[in-house]
């Protein structure tokens, strides 16, 4: 199902001041042990995720950049396609996606961009939508005619993602779900909710956000099987071979 708001409307709301409270205390944690020279962030451009990291070039990318009257920060700004990151292969140490799963056409196509760009060792962090969460029934309401609420144009478990993480070697190494009270509870109440403390304690997979941060694994040469040693010594005639390869010669003799 697709949204009709973005991610920037939805952030500008109160329910989406709630849920960036919580992914921002999120980011601030999973990134402020990342070192390298690189480091981009993919998506929600209004929002400095990574100020709480210490690598020296960040550079923010999103598909239409909103017009700019001086610099807000830092980071260094450009205009990119999700499908296509113009980065060259192994090039990025951190690389940021806040919901930009949610928002892409095909994300598949990112998380394999993300792969490609980023160098060994290297660190994705992401976040999204929970939808088994009382958030996830609301928005399957959305089907009945209930208010859209939520930005997106496709939503995966965390299952999904861990999956596919997998399949482009990555190695998910830390992660968390947030924000359990109901989306159309009022607003004082939410992050002092009953649900909030009891979620964290009793049922932390149906938070109505998560947050991933998974390594790429170097990928080395893997000897498969029995490995077979031969050993030759080129002294004129008197060439040995190991018991396992002169067997093989001794066979042909007859």
């Amino acid at each position: 199902m697709t949204s009709n708001i973005t991610l920037a409307q939805f952030y500008s709301s109160a329910l989406g001041q709630y849920a960036l409270r919580w992914e921002r205390a999120q980011y601030d944690a999973l990134v402020a042990d990342c070192f390298g020279y690189h480091a981009v962030q993919i998506g929600a451009s209004g929002i400095d995720f990574l100020s709480n990291n210490r690598i020296p070039l960040k550079v923010i990318g999103e598909r239409s950049l909103r017009p700019l009257t001086q610099l807000e920060d830092s980071r260094v700004r450009i205009q990119l396609s999700y499908s296509e990151l113009p980065f060259e292969s192994e090039s990025l140490d951190l690389v940021l996606l806040p919901h930009a799963l949610e928002m892409a056409e095909d994300p598949h196509a990112l998380l394999r961009e993300v792969s490609r760009v980023l160098i060994p060792g290297g660190r994705v962090v992401l976040t999204g939508f929970n939808l088994t969460s009382l958030w996830g029934i609301r928005f399957h309401l959305q089907k009945f005619g209930a208010k859209v609420f939520l930005p997106g144009k496709q939503f995966m478990s965390v299952f999904q993602l861990k999956d596919w993480l997998s399949l482009l070697f990555f190695h998910v190494d830390r992660g968390t779900f947030g924000r359990y009270s109901w989306s159309f509870s009022p607003e004082s109440h939410k992050e002092s909710s009953w649900l909030e403390k009891a979620g964290d304690r009793w049922w932390p997979q149906c938070g109505a956000i998560f947050a991933l941060s998974a390594t790429k694994e170097a990928l080395g040469a893997k000897l498969v099987g029995k490995a077979i040693t031969k050993k030759f010594n080129f002294l004129g005639a008197g060439a040995r071979l190991e018991e396992g390869s002169r067997s093989q010669f001794e066979g042909k003799k007859e």
